[in-house]
């Protein structure tokens, strides 16, 4: 099964997203932290985040731009000089409208720059979204012995 990390510092946005994941019957778990230095504990595996069992590495993070603290870009580029993280697919979600913000977002590396719906089908359209491209990004299952290759 995918995971799926969020990086949300509002209640609200992370039920939003766990009703969405349900309603799209999206086939991976989600993992929810609230801040920037959370998100970091818990991809470094330390502290209460070091049981790999219950905290496992993401197949793709979803990364809030505005939090206190530590904000979403500067966790996004704490991600990419990582060199076990730095190849994990990551999307900022965002209420901010500022150009600055989504080039400097491309600049480090997010895969997908998402204005945050304050709607449960809104966030459908990003998860479904996502789900595609973990699909487009799976390796080509194997040729079943005897099977032509072209």
């Amino acid at each position: 099964m995918k995971t799926l990390l969020l990086v949300d510092d509002g209640e609200v946005d992370i039920f939003l997203m766990k009703r969405a994941l349900e309603r799209v019957g999206s086939p991976c778990a989600l993992y929810a932290v609230r801040t920037g230095e959370e998100a970091i504990e818990y991809l470094s595996g330390t502290g209460r985040y070091s049981d790999i069992k219950t905290c496992p590495k993401p197949d793709k993070i979803l990364l809030d731009l505005s939090m206190p603290g530590m904000n979403g870009l500067q966790v996004l580029k704490w991600i990419r000089e990582q060199p076990d993280l730095k190849d994990i697919s990551v999307s900022m979600l965002t209420r901010s409208v500022e150009p600055a913000d989504a080039r400097e977002a491309r600049r480090l590396g997010a895969a997908a720059y998402h204005m945050k719906p304050s709607s449960v089908s809104g966030l459908e359209e990003i998860l479904i979204r996502v789900v595609q491209e973990w699909a487009a990004a799976a390796p080509a299952a194997p040729a079943a012995p005897g099977a032509e290759q072209k």
